[in-house]
C-alpha cells in the first residue's frame, strides 16, 4: 500500500487504484487509465509501481500502458507476466490483507565490484531516488545539472548532495559545497539568510537556490534549501477495522540486565489476564524495532553484563520468550546493531539456523523494512544512525529521539553520513532512502519512549527492556525502559502501557 490514500476510500481495488495514482503523482507523473488497469492485474503492483518510477527516470513525464507491459512481459519472458511461483496474475484484492512486504531496505550486493565502484553506486541511487521527489518543486522548476551552471548570471537552481559544509575564514559565513553527477560546486551561504539557521547533514539530498554573480572570481549565492520532505497535505491512510499494533524494541535478551519481571507483565497483558483486556484482545501484530539480543562483544567489556555467553543460547532464550507470547499474534521482528547479521545497513534479517529456532508465528524482515498492516504502511528502523545524526543536530539528545525521526523523514533518509558511527553497506539500492512515507515509523536504539507527530507521519520510539548498564551511564544514557506503544489501525490512536512493576498498565495517549 501506498501514501495518500482517502480516509472514504480504504478497500478494494479502488483503494489501491488511488493510491498508486497519488504515488505517481508525488513523484511527478501522469499515469495513463490503461496503464493503471493493468498495473492492478500485476502480482505486486505496489512493487511494480516503484520499479516504473526508478526505470523511467524524470524526463518521462508519463507512465503508458506500454511502460507497463514491458515490465510485465520482458521480450524475453515470453507471453506471460512475471509471477514468482507461476501461474496467472493475482486478481486485484477485495480489501487489505494483514500483512504485506511492501520492501526491505537490504538487497543482494553486486558482485565483482570493487568497494569504490560499489559505494559509487549506492550514492548514485541514493541521488537519483531522492532527485525524483525534489524534481518539480516549486522552488526548483527550471533545475540544472550543476555543470550547466556556469556562465550564468542571475537566480537558478539545482539538486545535489551536500559533501561539505565549513566556516569561511572570518567565520561569519559558511560555505557549502554540493555535488550532483555532473560535477560540484562551493556556495556562499550568509549567515543571515534563513537557510544558514538550517542543520545541514552531510551527504543528504537537497534542492539549492543559488544566485551566479556578474563578476568572474566571486562565489556563488546561496539563497534557499528544499529537502525532500513529507508531503504536507497528506492524508493519513487507516484500517477498515480497529485491529491493534503493540510496539516493542531493543529486548537484549541474554543480558543480565534484562527486565524478566516487566516482561512477565506484558504476557500476562497479551494474555488478557491483566488490566484492560479489551485492548489486549484487539491486538493482532507485535513488532519489535531490533536488538533482540544482547550479542557478543558489541561494547567494551561487555562480557561483565551478558548472563548468557554463547550467541546462540541468546537466540533461543529469544525464541523461548516470543513462545510465551499468544500464538495468534504475528510478531515481525527487525533486527539491531547488537543482533548477529552483518552491522552495516541495510542490515539483512535474521539468517536461517537463528531464524529456524523462532516460533512460526515471528516473521524475521530485514533491518529497515516497509510493511503494511491491514492497509496501513509502517516503517520499522532500528534507528543506529541515532548516533551520528544526534551530534550533527544542535539541541538534538537520546533523550527525545522522535525529535530525531523528524529529521529523518524532512530528508527522506534514515542514515545519510557516510563514515561516522553507521556502517553503511556498498550495495547497488540504498534501501535507506524514505520511500514510500509511511503512516507509522517505528525506531528503538535510544532506549527511551517518545510518541509524536509529524506532517501526518506517527513517530514511535519503543523503549527497552533491559534496565541502565554501567556502558550506557559512562555515555550519559537514562534509559525509559518497560514501556510500550500500541495502535489502533483503524484511527491511529495510541496507548501508552507502562509495564514496570507496580505501576499502572495503561496511560492513554502519554508518552510517558
Amino acid at each position: 500500500m501506498l501514501e495518500g490514500t482517502a480516509p472514504a476510500a480504504r478497500q478494494g481495488p479502488g483503494a489501491l487504484r488511488g493510491d498508486l495514482v497519488r504515488y505517481f503523482e508525488e513523484h511527478r507523473k501522469l499515469v495513463e487509465a490503461e496503464a493503471l488497469t493493468l498495473l492492478l492485474t500485476a502480482p505486486e503492483p505496489v512493487l511494480l509501481a516503484r520499479r516504473l518510477i526508478r526505470e523511467s527516470g524524470a524526463a518521462a513525464p508519463f507512465v503508458t500502458v506500454g511502460m507497463v507491459s514491458r515490465a510485465l512481459w520482458p521480450p524475453a519472458a515470453g507471453n506471460g507476466p512475471v509471477v514468482s511461483g507461476g501461474g496467472a496474475p493475482a486478481a486485484p484484492e477485495a480489501g487489505p490483507t494483514p500483512f504485506r512486504l511492501v520492501a526491505e531496505g537490504f538487497s543482494a550486493p553486486t558482485p565483482g565490484l570493487r568497494p569504490l565502484e560499489a559505494y559509487g553506486g549506492l550514492f548514485r541511487d541514493r541521488f537519483r531516488a531522492l532527485k525524483r521527489i525534489l524534481h518539480g518543486r516549486a522552488d526548483l522548476r527550471g533545475a540544472v545539472p550543476i555543470r550547466e551552471l556556469r556562465g550564468r548570471e542571475g537566480p537558478a537552481s539545482v539538486i545535489g548532495m551536500i559533501r561539505e559544509i565549513r566556516p569561511t575564514a572570518a567565520r561569519r559565513h559558511l560555505l557549502v559545497v554540493a555535488e550532483d553527477e555532473s560535477g560540484a560546486i562551493e556556495l556562499l551561504l550568509p549567515k543571515d539568510r534563513p537557510a544558514a539557521r538550517t542543520p545541514w547533514i552531510l551527504d543528504e539530498v537537497v534542492g539549492l537556490t543559488v544566485r551566479m554573480p556578474r563578476e568572474r572570481g566571486r562565489l556563488p549565492l546561496l539563497t534557499g534549501v528544499v529537502r525532500p520532505e513529507v508531503p504536507a497535505l497528506r492524508p493519513a491512510r487507516t484500517a477498515p477495522s480497529a485491529r491493534r499494533v503493540l510496539f516493542l524494541s531493543d529486548l537484549h535478551l541474554g543480558s543480565k540486565s534484562f527486565l524478566t519481571e516487566s516482561w512477565q507483565r506484558v504476557v500476562g497483558f497479551l494474555h488478557e489476564e491483566g488490566p484492560a483486556p479489551e485492548i489486549a484482545r484487539e491486538i493482532a501484530h507485535v513488532v519489535i524495532a531490533g536488538d533482540l539480543v544482547d550479542g557478543i562483544g558489541i561494547y567494551p567489556n561487555q562480557e561483565r553484563d551478558l548472563a548468557l555467553h554463547d550467541i546462540f543460547e541468546q537466540y533461543a532464550e529469544l525464541a523461548r520468550r516470543l513462545r510465551e507470547l499468544p500464538e495468534r499474534l504475528e510478531i515481525l521482528v527487525v533486527p539491531g546493531n547488537h543482533d548477529a547479521v552483518c552491522p552495516a545497513e541495510p542490515q539483512p534479517s535474521l539468517a536461517p539456523e537463528i531464524r529456524t529456532g523462532l516460533p512460526p508465528n515471528v516473521r524475521p524482515l530485514g533491518n529497515p523494512a516497509t510493511f503494511a498492516l491491514d492497509g496501513v504502511l509502517v516503517a520499522a528502523y532500528h534507528g543506529r544512525s541515532f548516533d551520528d545524526l544526534i551530534p550533527a543536530l544542535p539541541g538534538a539528545s537520546y533523550a527525545r529521539p522522535t525529535e530525531v525521526m523528524k529529521t529523518m523523514l524532512a530528508m527522506r533518509h534514515l542514515a545519510p553520513i557516510y563514515g561516522g558511527r553507521t556502517p553503511l553497506a556498498p550495495l547497488p539500492r540504498d534501501g535507506l532512502v524514505i520511500d514510500p512515507v509511511p503512516e507509522i515509523l517505528v525506531t528503538g536504539h535510544a532506549h527511551t519512549y517518545g510518541v509524536d507527530q509529524y506532517r501526518g507521519v506517527l513517530l514511535l520510539n519503543a523503549s527497552t527492556w533491559q534496565a541502565e548498564t554501567e556502558y550506557q551511564r559512562m555515555r550519559n544514557i537514562t534509559p525509559v525502559p518497560a514501556r510500550a506503544a500500541v495502535v489502533r489501525l483503524d484511527d491511529l490512536r495510541v496507548e501508552t502501557l507502562n509495564f514496570e512493576p507496580e505501576r499502572p498498565v495503561l496511560s492513554r495517549g502519554s508518552a510517558g
